[in-house]
C-alpha cells in the first residue's frame, strides 16, 4: 500500500496532488494510507479517481 505523508489531519483529505510522474503508483480504486507528518494520525482511504490537475500534476480524489 502507497503511504502518503501530509501535514494535518488526514481524516480530513478529500483530494491530495501528486506530480505526475507519481502516478504509475496511484490508480482508481486503490487504497492508500494517509499519514500526518507528526505521525500521530493515519487513515487508509480509496481512491475514487484521478484526475488531471494541470501544471503537471495530478489530483487523487478519495470516496
Amino acid at each position: 500500500m502507497k503511504v502518503i505523508t501530509i501535514p494535518g489531519d488526514p481524516h480530513s483529505v478529500n483530494s491530495l496532488m501528486v506530480t505526475k510522474t507519481d502516478l504509475e503508483d496511484f490508480h482508481d480504486h486503490d487504497y492508500v494510507r494517509i499519514e500526518s507528518a507528526d505521525g500521530n494520525h493515519s487513515v487508509e482511504k480509496k481512491i475514487f479517481r484521478v484526475v488531471d490537475a494541470g501544471e503537471n500534476n495530478w489530483e487523487l480524489q478519495f470516496e
